[in-house]
């Protein structure tokens, strides 16, 4: 009986630390001069997630005149 209830309390530890590490991150951002004499900001940021494997990244751009 103890080994059955120290398996199903191993197994609840596990599941519920696939839970909370979440998905991962990763953000780069960089700043350029562009021909007008202004700036160009760009972002990206991807997330994917361990645990189905979808990936999701989104883009953005900012010009200054």
């Amino acid at each position: 009986m103890t080994k059955i209830c120290s398996t199903i309390v191993l197994a609840a530890l596990s599941l519920g630390g696939l839970c909370m590490t979440g998905c991962e991150t990763s953000h780069s951002e960089s700043d350029k001069p562009n021909i007008t004499g202004g700036n160009t900001h760009k972002e990206t940021t991807t997330t994917r997630n361990p645990i189905t494997g979808d990936v999701s990244t989104s883009h953005s751009e900012q010009r200054t005149p």
